[in-house]
């Protein structure tokens, strides 16, 4: 993850966000970003992990910042788990590869929004401000 600017932080969130992710930087760093906007953060290293843990916590898990390509079950199951578990929960998307061919697999199904990998700390910060105040999709 490239680290170019520093996040806003003049606006603040609340709720619980998911994070998987089996980069462990990215964990580590989207967690601490998304803490000093106030979310409580769980993380996971893989999809297995990230659909228990969802499971675990749905009740109170609001958003779930999930990339598509991890190992013991792919971002797409995972996705589709988390729908079954709790549907309408908000999913920001995070891949590689660009937003057309990633987001072309959910279309209907609620995306959230779409992080392009490597991402700003401050895309990060935006696109959950964006999340969070509108419920329309934006890359």
């Amino acid at each position: 993850m490239k680290v170019m600017r520093e996040p806003n932080p003049g606006w603040q969130g609340e709720g619980t966000v998911l994070i998987a992710d089996d980069e462990e930087s990215v964990c580590r760093i989207g967690k601490m970003v998304l803490e000093r906007l106030g979310f409580e953060v769980i993380t996971a290293m893989d999809g297995l992990e990230a659909v228990n843990l969802f499971r675990e916590h749905a009740d109170r898990i609001n958003c779930v910042l999930l990339d598509l390509a991890m190992p013991r079950l792919e971002g797409s199951r995972v996705f589709d788990e988390i729908q079954r578990i709790k549907p309408g929960v908000k999913v920001i998307l995070c891949s590689g590869y660009g937003a057309d061919e990633s987001v072309q697999q959910f279309a209907g199904n609620g995306i959230a929004g779409f992080l392009q990998k490597p991402y700003r700390l401050a895309d990060l910060q935006e696109k959950f401000r964006e999340v969070f105040q509108g419920d329309q999709f934006k890359t």
